[in-house]
């Protein structure tokens, strides 16, 4: 079926009934304007298809989805709108509708050029310096997900500085000369930098304890391309996730374990899907977990990954913590669960905070120990000390042997 036929059979169920719009984490930060919303998307996709879409802008409303999937949960007809905008961004990639994202396409020859989004590839390995790896066919792939966090919070606190059309003209200009975008290693938040590899040691140190065999390629890790599956940019990721499925095979990989959502989903449900042959397991490193812990003293609250909840995927994280501490969920949570804004950083830095400032005001509420089980979540929600990556919370609990 055809891009168009796709986007055709979704939106026809649409029943405007306005559901998704309880739900969806980006409409109120961007005031209320519909076509930031789930069913404005879905309504601006079926008008854009049956008139001419010539000269209207419709990247930013598509873009600007979190992929949440908050809608679909809600609707009853079963529309997902953050499908209806990950098509319509296909559509735009590509050329056949509204106008290309620059900062998106600089991302994307990034990817397609370094083999990251921010050209980081060598610096995405340096946290694991003087860690003995096995010498096994199961392979740690950490997606550079941790890795970029203090990247992209530190060029985001310098973009609150530039004018957007001058964003535009730096991303566009970058396109046309990618190499600029290796500036980006002096970019960083060395704090949270140091967190980020902190919490990646004690992912290592929690599987190694747990007996786990596992391997590391180092610089040779293969970003997994999630920005351009993301954006819309199926050909590019197509031809991408092969390269990476031809690495993963020439080094022998038989098993993978994910250690963030955004990695897992796309290992576990995309790949399959786009690669002939792909049928690598993947794992998320919290099941392979096989450790004694100390109880909590106090109760915790938990933002739950969308990519895990919302993607109907599975993990024992939930149970590891709900062994250790009482458990304090916040209103929106399983199949309600919030999104924390941070798959926006990059391209709308503005509404990215805003959701996450709501998000994080919601379970402060429940309680002032706040638990994420996701890079983009901590990067987003770490407003103070207290918010902790599940690596950080249960590397203090376990019980030193």
């Amino acid at each position: 079926m055809n891009l168009i036929k796709q986007i055709e059979e979704i939106t026809d169920k649409c029943i405007s009934c306005g559901f998704c719009e309880s739900v969806c984490p980006t409409l109120e930060p961007d005031g209320y304007n519909s076509v930031f919303g789930a069913r404005g998307r879905v309504i601006l996709a079926d008008f854009a298809l049956k008139e001419s879409s010539e000269g209207l802008e419709l990247g930013n409303s598509f873009y600007s989805c979190l992929d949440c999937y908050a809608c679909v949960n809600v609707c009853p007809a079963g529309v997902n709108a953050g499908v209806v905008s990950e098509l319509m961004r296909e559509l735009v990639a590509s050329g056949n509708r509204g106008t290309k994202n620059p900062v998106a396409e600089m991302i994307k020859t990034s990817i397609m050029e370094y083999g990251n989004p921010l050209g980081l590839k060598e610096e995405s390995a340096e946290w694991a310096d003087g860690i003995k790896f096995d010498d096994s066919s199961t392979m740690l792939i950490t997606g550079q997900m941790y890795q970029m966090m203090p990247y992209t919070r530190k060029i985001n606190k310098v973009r609150k500085y530039i004018d957007e059309n001058l964003t535009i003209n730096i991303a566009s200009a970058m396109i046309r000369h990618i190499s600029l975008i290796k500036f980006s290693r002096h970019f960083y938040n060395k704090q949270f930098r140091d967190k980020m590899n902190g919490d990646l040691k004690n992912i290592v140190s929690m599987l190694q304890k747990s007996g786990v065999k596992f391997n590391y390629l180092g610089a040779e890790e293969p970003y997994p391309g999630m920005f351009l599956h993301e954006l819309g940019y199926a050909k590019e990721f197509k031809e991408y996730a092969e390269t990476v499925y031809n690495l993963l095979k020439e080094k022998g990989v038989k098993r993978i374990i994910a250690i963030d959502p955004h990695t897992y989903d796309i290992f576990k449900n995309v790949y399959p899907e786009v690669v002939k042959g792909f049928k690598i397991p993947v794992v998320y490193y919290t099941d392979l977990l096989d450790l004694e812990y100390r109880k909590f003293n106090g109760n915790i609250t938990v933002q739950e990954p969308c990519h895990i909840v919302l993607h109907n995927n599975n993990f024992k994280a939930m149970d590891i913590l709900n062994s250790v501490a009482e458990i304090k969920l916040p209103e929106r949570s399983g199949k309600s669960t919030m999104c924390c804004g941070g798959p926006d950083e990059l391209l709308f830095p503005d509404t990215a905070k805003k959701v996450s400032m709501k998000r994080y005001k919601d379970l402060k509420a429940k309680s002032d120990n706040v638990i994420t089980i996701c890079p983009l979540c901590y990067n987003n929600l770490a407003y103070d000390e207290n918010v902790m990556d599940f690596s950080e919370f249960m590397g203090k609990l376990m019980v030193k042997k």
